[in-house]
């Protein structure tokens, strides 16, 4: 997994800067804010999938670790590189090929 982390690394770095970007799918715009299981019922399964960090976030409940993971799936010519927190869309880039 590591591996292919690390091709797509340097691949998506090798090709156009990132432009910030929503993907659509099944008609949905997956927006900030959408979570990670309504993006797999609407996208499928991604072409990469790679956890790269984690956050710990306080709030009035006490304290949460929040995963960060990244989803990347091919398309329009390119690779968009969704960023979940916790589940939840933070962000969207893509990179054309």
């Amino acid at each position: 997994m590591r591996k292919h982390f690390f091709l797509l690394t340097l691949l998506l770095f090798l090709t156009t800067p990132a432009q910030a970007a929503d993907l659509r799918c099944q008609g949905d715009l997956m927006t900030p804010g959408t979570i990670i299981t309504k993006v797999r019922q609407k996208c499928g399964d991604p072409r990469w999938e790679d956890r790269i960090g984690e956050v710990t976030r306080t709030n009035r409940g006490g304290e949460r670790l929040l995963y960060i993971t990244q989803l990347t799936y091919e398309a329009s010519g390119g690779y968009y590189v969704l960023t979940f927190e916790g589940g939840e869309l933070k962000q969207t880039e893509f990179f054309q090929k």
